[in-house]
């Protein structure tokens, strides 16, 4: 199923306060990404030049913006940007907006050493109910989840509890539920971090503003097409599918 882009929001992390920035409307949205670099594994007995992937090399985001003065977001932004401090960004897809309402799903902000999201890295197979969801590790305590089935397989998961004290990433095993295959990772707060409801798919990411420039067209609204070095993996977290 597609998803339009309509109805998609943008918010950042203040670091100041662990305050939430809604970017608000904005009119374009490119270039969240890490491509995989190259390395040269050829040999002198090769008879073409081989590679293995290597490093992820995050690439440059932008988004575009009709400039308001009066919109303390624009301006907290820009100060940001002059300060090059890094951000913690979450996009908000369109799933998990209503139009009648006028209003998305909005992320929270969790604390630090708390579990942030499980990420799903397959979904399985012939599972005819649920599978039991079990944290280990880590280093904390307390984290709980279950899981959502559709059709055999694994769609999603609810953080009935995200826990304390987690220094790293704990394990997650599912079992039961007559099915096979499914696994999924998490992800910690290792600051104050977004906290991110299983209602809306979201695409996660860090990185600073590098740029903010302004444009004065005849006949136009003053725009900037934000420029944003993006810093470290980029993670897709979809929404919940019910049963």
């Amino acid at each position: 199923m597609t998803i339009n882009t309509q109805g998609t929001e943008l918010f950042a992390l203040d670091p100041a306060n662990n305050s939430i920035i809604d970017v608000g409307c904005f009119t374009s949205l490119d270039g969240i990404d890490t491509a995989i670099a190259q390395v040269d594994v050829t040999c002198t007995k090769s008879r073409a030049r081989e590679y293995e992937a290597g490093l992820a090399e995050p690439g440059s985001a932008s988004f575009g913006l009709n400039i308001d003065p009066k919109n303390p977001a624009h301006l907290r932004l820009h100060q940001l940007k002059k300060a090059g401090t890094k951000l913690k960004w979450v996009v908000g897809w369109s799933d998990g907006y209503n139009f009648d309402t006028e209003e998305g799903i909005a992320p929270l902000v969790g604390a630090a050493g708390a579990l942030a999201a499980i990420v799903l890295n397959a979904a399985g197979a012939d599972y005819t109910t649920a599978p039991a969801v079990s944290i280990t590790g880590g280093g904390g305590n307390g984290a709980t989840a279950t899981a959502q089935i559709a059709d055999g397989k694994v769609t999603g998961f609810t953080i009935t509890n995200p826990g304390s004290g987690y220094t790293s990433a704990p394990t997650i095993q599912l079992t039961g539920g007559d099915g096979t295959g499914a696994s999924a990772r998490a992800l910690v707060n290792e600051g104050a971090d977004f906290e991110l409801p299983n209602t809306r798919t979201w695409l996660t990411f860090e990185g600073y503003m590098n740029a903010f420039p302004f444009t004065f067209g005849l006949g136009d609204v003053v725009k900037s097409n934000v420029g944003i070095q993006v810093s470290g993996e980029i993670e897709l977290i979809a929404k919940e599918t019910a049963e």
